[in-house]
């Protein structure tokens, strides 16, 4: 019992220890002193993103929000069917890939510093960062989201944020595709040569391989 009581209480710090930190930054990129009201936010998340994927994004934030909370506070009223049984070293797996995409998640905010966006636009004055985890993959912040879910999902041992991360990849896959095209648009052949050394989620094998003939040389 309080075996248990000590994972949803870690859970709950966890996930939101983790939404604080991404919140932090995408405050702190916002200029000083602007507000924005909801109608002028939604408008740049519509912008570049069809409404029902934007639609459909919110809805699985906000559900696993509540499903957290749930689960953390009041698990009895979850149907038992999705409950799954984990042995205790896989949930402690769990919380350790949490803590590590905490760690993550606050180093690809310090080096996207006031280019974090929750919507894709282009802000003043932006610049291709190739910094930090940016050296080696161009979409770090989805992969974080992704990693930390399914520690979540080790240490709850229910299927219903595993359903929400495979939702998620269905909208990523789509967002990835415009974001890079507008990169294009913005950067041209400099984003191209981007793409060519990175992967989109793993270190590219062109890049190490062209690394590894540069130290033979």
């Amino acid at each position: 019992m309080i075996e248990e009581l000590i994972f949803r209480y870690g859970v709950l710090l966890l996930f939101f220890l983790f939404m604080g930190i991404r919140g932090y930054f995408g405050r702190k990129a916002q200029p000083s002193g602007q507000k924005r009201t909801r109608q002028e936010r939604w408008a740049d998340q519509v912008k570049y993103e069809s409404k029902i994927l934007v639609i459909l994004r919110i809805a699985l934030v906000y559900a696993m929000i509540l499903f957290i909370l749930i689960w953390g506070l009041v698990p009895f009223v979850l149907p038992p069917l999705g409950q799954l049984s984990f042995p205790l070293w896989v949930r402690g797996l769990g919380v350790i890939i949490c803590i590590l995409m905490i760690l993550a998640i606050t180093w690809v905010g310090i080096h996207l510093g006031r280019q974090v966006s929750g919507a894709l636009e282009i802000k003043e004055g932006h610049t291709l960062v190739v910094s930090g985890p940016y050296k080696y993959i161009r979409h770090p912040m989805y992969l974080v989201y992704f990693v930390f879910n399914l520690g979540l999902f080790l240490m709850c041992g229910n299927l219903i944020p595993l359903i929400i991360i495979l939702l998620g990849l269905i909208v990523v896959a789509s967002r990835m595709r415009v974001e890079e095209q507008m990169m294009i648009e913005q950067f041209g052949d400099k984003y191209l040569e981007y793409m060519h050394q990175t992967g989109r989620f793993f270190p590219s094998v062109r890049r190490k391989s062209r690394d590894d003939a540069t130290n033979e040389k």
